[in-house]
């Protein structure tokens, strides 16, 4: 009786945790890119996704974009569905996060 009670309750913490790890993900799935770290697109990530990092992503670019500072997509990821790295898109991301860091 203990042993079946142990495995249901192993059973269901799993399907629980697989379940908060889908929820994360977000429709656009999982981060592959942006996965440690403490940058705010790495804790975007880590609580809710892609969505969540395109969401936080462009409201960055709409920020720097009110401080006069042009930021594309295009220019850091060089496919937007998969969103594959371009060779400059680490230094443009820290330009980015310094122009639209709190003061």
């Amino acid at each position: 009786m203990t042993s079946r009670f142990c495995n249901g309750l192993i059973a269901v913490c799993l399907f629980g945790l697989s379940a908060t790890g889908a929820a994360n993900a977000g429709d656009k799935g999982p981060c592959k890119i942006a996965t440690k770290g403490e940058s705010p697109t790495a804790k975007a990530c880590a609580t809710g996704g892609r969505d969540a990092a395109t969401k936080l992503m462009k409201e960055m670019v709409k920020q720097a974009k009110a401080q006069g500072v042009t930021f594309k997509c295009e220019s850091c990821h060089s496919d937007l569905d998969s969103y594959e790295l371009t060779k400059n898109a680490t230094a443009d991301y820290k330009k980015l996060e310094a122009t639209t860091a709190k003061k």
